[in-house]
């Protein structure tokens, strides 16, 4: 049995999940209990310091309770665990609930546990074998949460999905009342300062005061959770524009302020915005807009102090304090990991920092050492510029860094770091030593480019001495830069003359004859250069590109040196300085080192099945690993030509990694996952001698947030164990439902094979065209006969676009900011029109807001009895009249045709708002329409809806299906059905085209979720066997048809 040669050591980035967090006093500290994923941590509040780590779970969190030294989780399979400190001191099993457990309460020495299965479990803390009381909610009641309102002793307040509320004595398991709702889920509870009230928080965005005692609804707030107040939209768009995008969003937490001072309640929701409401004025005090990127999942103000605790699903937490003499809040201190997956991780100095970006568009350098060290580099004051221009912050940020390099020789001098980000032309520098985006932005001056137009850059590298950096951008132009002023240095190309004579004939004003521009000899590459560096003696240069060569280029004079013609497009380039071997990634999943001294191929390395992510040469240059979407990492032995070790890391594919320069500590970044996780070289730390040369894959579990891996690896070299390592984490991810998709996947392959054998059967064929109709009940063309293909019959652009949309964005991009027309006061009533946004038109007729209409509408107060109606009709006329009329219920067609079309782009965005996307995936007609049809067995409704679909809007609902670390089991199988749909249409050849269009964009969007879960690899496998019997006819039918035509037009060569 061999050992791994990395075992698991830590997981960095990780700083809360969705799961509500735990706030307990000891003392004169506060400290905060969250969860992250199958652990939890826990926070001193006073500087946000990590006090304490827990033990990694069996499964993930979805509750927490603490007392004390005591902390109780509760697990996705319905288990309560109970550890005192970091030692596991019972488990609350027999008796206790069958579902997932949706909240944990402490009260006294009880626990009261809400499970999924309509169950309040009260247990004695301290006692496991079986709970004291059981109560039964009742099987037409569906709880969603709970609250124990002060002073009712042994009661309790359970909330359903139909929005009654029930109060209930535990300690007699006896129903006391039965509150009659508000039509709309009760999403969270919240005891209030005053007796006898509670907050209520409801899914269609209101929150109520109600009282308990009296049946009596206090106060009511419309979109209580601020949604529409954060979108770029509301903020630049017209009046009524903004009225009709700020729907309401369900509030999901709810805070009360406690001592001296104004009354307050703050409410979140999944937009993001934390709204602090005055309940003795019953106006909003303030609004905290992009509050966190994602939605809000916990408040919380601390006993007698003007301070707010913030938890979202962006991985944050953050404090806020209301010293402002307007009272508006500010923040405070936070801590923050990656919103979304890194993509990019290297080491940086002697080993102790790593820098990691990801596609939350963060740049983020993590410490290895003290947590507390960790931070976000600064991209010069993008929240206080984005709040000055009404805009989202993430519009202000960079894109997401593609590739980085750092030298720490010039630290202390000037910018030490420069990377490349998606989509843009330029390439940034940074400093290190601020923490900061650094003063240049590097880009060729417009006459080095000779008429040339600017394109993406793809590489970046800096010298060893610091002094220089390397740009190689997606036209082939290699230029280099100094990195203390700025200043372009010179270009790499193969014909420097032909280089001079191009500048000197772009002239300003004169442009470069198009015969010259089109030689390749302008630039260092015909195609994207994919990987640069240089030596240690600044000596050479080189660069591998797309077009399949290798160039090594002199330093100083610029001029080409040598030429390696591989013969296959270059992925990825990693080098060795001291020693001037480097390694290129080729695209037929080969990585092929060289020698640049002699210019020849020294090493070929074979193994990888997929494409390859990421690859490095250790310092001493004996290893080589590589990273590649087949989900394995692979050692190979340099001097040895041989692979050392084949690893799975995780079960996952690793996206990036990095080796330090000591070779203690491998650090790597997965798909899907958020955090950046650490192993130890077991060739330092372990026994060399249980590490033998091995093709077969050994499986390594990730390392935990707790800083230990003692026990948390297991390899395997048998297909028995590997077997079972699959299985046992496939039954993690997927559930119940891979099992039920096994038993469908055999029976839609007999399908299958029953559909190709009746293709094959005349009388099948005529009996189908017999019964031929026009159009189905999607509105798509019937085939005419069993297992032909049959093209969708919708416009070539409907399904072209789709495939083509980031090129139609980046084209349609415009080069200039629309400019915002000067705004009429607010309080001027306008007349509506389908231009009244761009060009409004007075109301003359009508008196200005502030008048006596509006000063009746304020009269009004908004409670409950029977002044209600009132109330809303009041509120109603007063929104009227703020937004101008009405405007937003008349708006023209075509205005709200390209707001919709906006509203799709927007949520198609790829870096800047992903987590709000995936948030309202729940509620897509998409997802809607899958979990329906799916459980009927009929997607002819959802064919239909796709068919009806833009290719905007459809992107839109594909990338809002994204699944991310810690994800629910309902995503997954969401996923599930989409695949199973697109296997299906594709078994069937139905929409022919347009089923391949939506089958590849969902492979580009969740191609890595898929890989990284066995039930989804065993879907979409299926689909590529469908996929290719289908192309395999389809083939041979028109080749069948070419040799026809070629036999009776006499055209054989």
């Amino acid at each position: 049995m061999s050992g791994a040669l990395f075992s698991p050591f830590r997981a960095l980035g990780y700083i809360t999940d969705s799961v509500p967090f735990a706030v307990q006093r000891r003392g004169a500290a506060t400290f905060l209990t969250v969860s992250v994923g199958k652990a939890w941590q826990i926070y001193n509040t006073d500087k946000l310091r990590l006090a304490l780590v827990g033990p990694q779970l069996k499964h993930a969190i979805t509750a927490l309770a603490c007392k004390g030294d005591l902390t109780f989780t509760a697990t996705r399979d319905g288990a309560i665990l109970e550890h005192r400190r970091v030692h596991a001191s019972g488990a609350y099993a027999a008796g206790g609930h069958e579902g997932e457990v949706l909240q944990l309460l402490v009260l006294g020495d009880r626990l009261l546990s809400l499970g999924a299965d309509r169950r309040l479990l009260v247990w004695r803390i301290g006692e496991y074998a079986a709970p004291e009381v059981a109560v039964q909610l009742g099987s037409d009641f569906t709880p969603t949460c709970l609250a124990h309102p002060d002073t009712y002793l042994n009661k309790v307040v359970v909330g359903s999905a139909d929005g009654r509320l029930q109060l209930w004595n535990f300690s007699t398991a006896r129903l006391l009342y039965t509150f009659p709702g508000w039509g709309s889920a009760v999403r969270c509870l919240v005891p209030s300062p005053a007796l006898d009230v509670v907050g209520v928080g409801l899914g269609d965005g209101r929150a109520i005061l109600h009282n308990l005692r009296y049946d009596d609804t206090l106060l009511t707030l419309h979109n209580a959770a601020g949604a529409g107040t954060n979108a770029d939209r509301f903020l630049t768009g017209s009046d009524a524009q903004a009225a009709a995008l700020a729907a309401p969003a369900a509030v999901t937490t709810l805070a009360f302020r406690t001592g001296t001072g104004v009354p307050l309640m703050a409410a979140g929701g999944p937009a993001g915005v934390i709204t602090v409401w005055n309940l003795e004025a019953r106006r909003m005090h303030t609004l905290i807009k992009d509050a966190h990127d994602s939605s809000l999942v916990a408040l919380h103000f601390f006993a007698g102090e003007p301070l707010l605790m913030s938890a979202g699903t962006d991985n944050a937490v953050k404090q806020w304090v209301f010293d402002a003499v307007d009272g508006a809040a500010r923040l405070l201190k936070f801590r923050s990991g990656h919103a979304a997956p890194p993509t990019v991780v290297r080491h940086y100095g002697a080993g102790c920092l790593l820098l990691s970006a990801g596609e939350d568009r963060a740049f983020r350098a993590f410490s290895t050492i003290q947590d507390a060290q960790s931070r976000e580099l600064s991209q010069h004051h993008t929240a206080r510029r984005a709040k000055r221009l009404k805009i989202d912050e993430q519009e202000l940020k960079l894109s997401a860094v593609t590739a980085l390099d750092a030298c720490d020789v010039r630290e202390r001098d000037w910018s030490n770091v420069v990377t490349a980000h998606a989509g843009d032309t330029r390439a940034y520098v940074w400093r290190l030593q601020n923490y900061a985006l650094g003063e240049w932005v590097l880009f060729p001056p417009g006459k080095q480019l000779a008429g040339a137009p600017e394109t993406q850059v793809t590489s970046v590298c800096l010298s060893r001495c610091g002094n220089f950096g390397f740009v190689g951008s997606e036209g082939g132009r290699l230029d280099r830069y100094n990195m203390q002023s700025g200043l372009h240095r010179g270009s790499y190309c193969r014909a420097p003359k032909l280089m001079q004579e191009a500048i000197r004939k772009s002239a300003p004003g004169v442009p470069a004859p198009t015969a010259l521009l089109s030689d390749p000899g302008l630039t260092a590459h015909s195609g994207p250069i994919t990987g640069v560096c240089s030596d240690s003696c600044n000596r050479l240069v080189v660069t591998a590109g797309a077009d399949g060569y290798v160039r090594v280029w002199d330093f100083r004079k610029r001029s080409l040196k040598a030429e390696i013609k591989v013969g296959v497009p270059i992925t990825r380039l990693a080098c060795h300085p001291g020693t001037g071997l480097m390694a290129a990634a080729c695209a037929d999943n080969a990585i092929r080192m060289f020698d640049l001294e002699a210019a020849h191929l020294v090493r070929q390395f074979r193994g990888h099945t997929a494409p390859i992510n990421d690859m490095l040469v250790s310092d001493d240059c004996r290893w080589l690993l590589s990273a590649s979407a087949d989900g394995t990492v692979r050692c190979w032995d340099i001097p040895g030509a041989r692979v050392l070790q084949v690893m799975r890391l995780g079960g996952g594919a690793v996206t990036s990694l990095s080796l330090g320069p000591q070779q203690d500590l491998l650090a790597t970044a997965h798909a899907g996952r958020r955090g950046i996780y650490l192993w130890a070289n077991q060739m330092l730390f372990g026994s060399g001698a249980d590490i033998l040369p091995s093709e077969a894959a050994v499986w390594v579990r990730l390392p935990d947030a707790a800083g230990s891996g003692d026990g948390a690896f297991s390899s395997s070299d048998s297909d028995e164990a590997h077997e079972e390592a699959e299985e046992e984490e496939q039954q993690q991810q997927q559930g119940a439902a891979g099992k039920r998709q096994q038993a469908q996947q055999s029976a839609r392959r007999q399908q299958g094979e029953a559909a190709e054998a009746a293709a094959l059967d005349p009388a099948a064929a005529a009996a189908a065209g017999a019964g031929y109709a026009a159009r189905d009940g999607a509105g798509a063309p019937t085939p005419l006969a069993p297992a032909l293909a049959t093209l969708s019959m919708l416009p070539r652009t409907q399904w072209q676009n789709l495939v083509h949309l980031d090129t139609i964005k980046a084209r349609n991009k415009p080069m200039e900011p629309p400019t915002k027309p000067a705004a009429a006061p607010f309080f001027l009533p306008t007349l509506a029109g389908v231009d009244s946004g761009r060009n409004p038109v007075f109301d003359y007729e009508r008196p200005p807001l502030g008048g006596e209409a509006d000063a009746g509408a304020d009269a009004a107060v908004i409670g409950g009895g029977g002044g209600e109606a009132a109330a809303d009709a009041a509120l109603a006329a007063k929104a009227a009249a703020a937004w101008g009329d009405d405007a937003d219920e008349e708006l023209g067609d075509a205005e709200e045709e390209e707001r919709r079309q906006d509203g799709a782009a927007d949520a198609a965005a790829p870096a800047g708002r992903v987590l709000r996307t995936r948030m309202q995936a729940e509620h897509s007609p998409l997802v809607r329409l899958l979990r329906a049809c799916g459980a009927a067995g009929n997607w002819t409704s959802l064919v239909a809806h796709l068919r009806g679909l833009s290719p905007v809007a459809l992107d839109s609902e594909i990338r809002s299906m994204q699944v991310l670390e810690g994800a629910p089991q309902q995503e997954l199988d969401d996923l599930a059905l989409l695949l199973q749909f697109l296997e299906e249409e594709t078994g069937g050849q139905r929409n022919f085209e347009f089923v391949q269009a939506l089958l590849r964009v969902t492979l580009q969007v969740h191609g890595e979720t898929i890989a990284g879960h066995a039930g989804l690899a065993e879907v979409a496998s299926l689909a590529q066997e469908r996929l290719g019997a289908a192309w395999r006819r389809l083939d041979g039918l028109m080749q069948s048809v070419r040799c026809m035509v070629g036999f009776l037009g006499n055209l054989q060569a």
